[in-house]
């Protein structure tokens, strides 16, 4: 029998310029990446990322601007925190928030801090320089995210 994969919430923080907040993350240090976090039992996907903003960032935002249709997968490498080898990957569910704040003045110690630092980043960096096994998953969220930002940002 396979592993299932784990429910999991993902959040393209955007702003004004149209790019991206982005994290350093602690177990993949030099690596960047959106946040994300996974979905309680019996909790909404758009609820589990509001709750991960904040816990992640210290972000306190109402509600998504939108989201990608349908659910992203991977599949997770050899070298996973323990709590998450009973799982094969993570299903995601992604979705969209306006930001226009400085990322300096998150607070990344809310719950259990998960990055080094975050920083407004060009999407396309961001996909080209995320870890190696979530590389198809940024692929196909920067074809659906190019296209959302730009005509979010242009109405």
């Amino acid at each position: 029998m396979s592993k299932p994969y784990r429910l999991n919430a993902g959040m393209i923080v955007f702003n004004a310029s149209g790019l991206v907040l982005a994290g350093d993350r602690i177990q993949y240090p030099g690596h960047f990446q959106f946040p994300q976090g996974g979905i309680d039992d019996g909790e909404e996907p758009g609820e589990a990322a509001i709750r991960e903003l904040y816990e992640e960032l210290g972000l306190q935002l109402k509600a998504p601007e939108g989201e990608i249709p349908g659910w992203l997968t991977y599949e997770f490498p050899e070298d996973i925190p323990p709590h998450l080898k009973k799982y094969r990957g993570q299903k995601q569910k992604w979705f969209y928030f306006r930001w226009d704040g400085d990322p300096d003045s998150l607070d990344l110690e809310i719950h259990e801090r998960e990055f080094n630092s975050v920083r407004w980043m060009e999407l396309s960096e961001l996909v080209r320089n995320i870890i190696p096994f979530k590389k198809d998953v940024y692929r196909e969220i920067e074809k659906h995210a190019r296209r959302f930002i730009s005509e979010h940002l242009q109405s």
